[in-house]
C-alpha cells in the first residue's frame, strides 16, 4: 500500500512538473526573447525630463566696481555674493530611474 501511494506522488509530481517555479533572490527569470513574447518597446512620445541646469552665480561685484574708495563697502557685497552662492539651490523635480542588473 505504502509503495502505490509512493508511485503515485511519484507520478502526480511528474506531470506537475511545468507548474513548479523557482521563487527567491537566486531564482533566474528566463530571458524575454525565450518566453515567445515581442521585445517591449519604448513609446515615441515618451521622452526623459530635461536636464536642470545649475544656477549661474550671483554677480554682485565685478572687478570694475572697485576703487579705493570703495573698498570696503565692496567687500561686503563680495561677502554677501559667496553667502548666497554656497547655499543649495531650489531643488527640481525627482525622476525615477529604474536599473536592473543585467543576468
Amino acid at each position: 500500500m505504502k509503495t502505490l501511494l509512493f508511485a503515485l506522488g511519484i507520478v502526480a509530481l511528474v506531470g506537475c512538473n511545468t507548474t513548479f517555479k523557482p521563487i527567491g533572490p537566486f531564482a533566474k527569470e528566463v530571458p524575454i526573447t525565450q518566453q515567445g513574447q515581442p521585445i517591449p518597446t519604448r513609446p515615441a512620445d515618451a521622452t526623459p525630463p530635461p536636464a536642470l541646469r545649475p544656477t549661474p552665480p550671483t554677480m554682485l561685484v565685478v572687478p570694475g566696481d572697485v576703487s579705493a574708495d570703495n573698498a570696503a563697502s565692496v567687500a561686503q557685497k563680495f561677502a554677501a555674493e559667496l553667502e548666497a552662492d554656497r547655499k543649495p539651490a531650489t531643488n527640481g523635480p525627482v525622476t525615477v530611474e529604474v536599473s536592473r542588473p543585467k543576468r
